[in-house]
């Protein structure tokens, strides 16, 4: 039963509207479709996960190798490491009293 008529939108009138402007775009709508699944690899069936379970892993090799770091030119070399040496004052640069300038 509906009630009198007003200015107000009708909840079932609307969405039987929206409804049917959802209904359109089925029709147009197309499906890929698989062809040839014998072609398709067959797939393996996936090994159960087991959690919370002690692996123990065991080393064989008896041997490997690592490539050797490339180096760069500008990188420093041992001879051109050498860093001067820092000057030792003999009496402190600041005195007590000194005003210093402190930005809060």
């Amino acid at each position: 039963m509906k009630g009198p008529p007003s200015t107000e939108p009708n909840l079932d009138d609307i969405l039987a509207r929206d409804f049917a402007e959802l209904k359109v775009g089925e029709e147009k709508l197309e499906i890929p479709t698989v062809s040839n699944q014998q072609d398709a690899e067959p797939e393996q069936p996936a090994s159960p996960v087991a959690y919370n379970q002690r692996i123990d892993a065991v080393e064989d090799r008896t041997s490997f190798t690592v490539k050797a770091p490339a180096t760069k030119a500008n990188e420093p070399t041992a001879e051109s490491e050498k860093t001067p040496k820092p000057t030792i004052l003999k009496a402190p640069s600041a005195q007590p009293g000194d005003d210093f300038d402190v930005d809060w």
